[in-house]
């Protein structure tokens, strides 16, 4: 992803904003401790995702494909061609997870998403009238979300006993953080309402069963590498005290500049939680973020400009190959010296010692 239009930082923005009201949290199963071979599997979903389509609609994709699993089973594909997003969801029925993954930036029209900054009222009337979400994020997941929704409730009207696991990487993590939260604040199986024809074989009996028992929710576990920064600390506190219960890892790399815009300067605070892994292998920090604060331990304490730790992840290139053209391209990616000094402003937040900073 590459950012190359100059963002005004207002001053007047540069204040810690106050904690919004706790939502009731959701019911659910124990959160789960992260977990680094579906770390793996999440991320090979994501690479899968910026495949040819017809490759990826036949699981035929390469390594990416076999990768993340060698039992899947796609449900559907999803385009937009006005805001070129794409994704797909199907069922693993190795691990029994109804899967959706939604791909990053591959072309200048995502881009263009990315780097417009503004934010929009986030239309959910649990999070309140204070909750904003990013204008483009949000703009990119309604294009497809219709979609998305009413394939999640057939597959889990087939599967009532199949988790829910959402990814994505770049763009497409903000946009399944979008996802897993309004998957989450729909207490499933208590939405379906799908004739019974529609139903497997011995399906109706357990959704009955979890709608007398509200602790028979459908867990919602959630993977993003590279996620922007989607809304404001209002809507990131009511999201954390949705997903609470959940299984949420945003998984960060290095010196990567993506998880540190849109900046913070401009109101907007990551959903917990992060997982970041300082070098190119396999020691990750847990970080100890809130609602409302990011760990300045983490990602957040390197002035994050290099643009390679954003399409590097886990020790392998995040694009459908890493051949050697592709890896050549990804090397060759630079900042403008307008996101550079953006970055330097970011990373001052955490680190106020401005002779550590070059930024430009």
């Amino acid at each position: 992803m590459l950012f190359s239009t100059l963002c005004i930082i207002t001053p007047g923005l540069l204040y810690v904003l106050p904690r919004c009201p706790t939502a009731i949290p959701v019911v659910n199963n124990t959160p789960a401790a992260y977990n680094t071979s579906n770390s793996w599997r999440a991320l090979q979903y994501c690479k899968a995702a910026y495949c040819p389509v017809d490759t990826v609609m036949n699981w035929s994709c390469g390594d990416a494909c076999s990768n993340a699993t060698a039992d899947f089973h796609i449900f559907n594909i999803y385009e937009n061609a006005s805001t070129s997003n794409m994704g797909f969801s199907g069922m693993d029925h190795m691990a029994e997870k109804i899967v959706v993954v939604f791909r990053g930036t591959a072309n200048t029209a995502n881009w263009i998403q990315d780097l417009d900054f503004w934010a929009m009222p986030y239309p959910s009337v649990a999070c309140g009238d204070l909750c904003t979400v990013h204008r483009g994020f949000y703009k990119a997941y309604s294009s497809i979300r219709e979609q998305v929704m009413e394939d999640v409730q057939t597959m889990h009207a087939r599967y009532p006993t199949y988790g829910l696991f959402v990814t994505g990487h770049s763009l497409g993590g903000a946009i399944a953080v979008l996802c897993a939260i309004e998957l989450a604040t729909w207490h499933l199986p208590w939405s379906i309402q799908l004739p019974e024809s529609n139903v497997s074989a011995g399906a109706t009996g357990a959704i009955a069963s979890a709608k007398s028992n509200p602790a028979h929710l459908m867990p919602v576990e959630l993977y993003t590498f590279g996620e922007p920064r989607v809304g404001n600390v209002y809507f990131t506190n009511w999201s954390t005290s949705i997903l609470s219960q959940e299984r949420q890892f945003r998984v960060t790399h290095a010196q990567d500049p993506v998880p540190h815009l849109p900046p913070r300067s401009w109101g907007y605070v990551h959903v917990p939680q992060e997982h970041w892994y300082p070098a190119d292998d396999s020691v990750y920090v847990q970080c100890v973020d809130s609602g409302d604060a990011e760990d300045p331990a983490c990602s957040n304490s390197v002035y994050a400009t290099t643009v390679s730790d954003h399409l590097l992840y886990l020790s392998t290139c995040t694009r459908c190959t890493c051949d050697q053209e592709t890896m050549d391209e990804i090397h060759n990616y630079t900042l403008s010296p307008d996101i550079k000094t953006i970055l330097g402003l970011e990373y001052l937040i955490d680190n106020p010692q401005p002779n550590d900073v070059e930024a430009g």
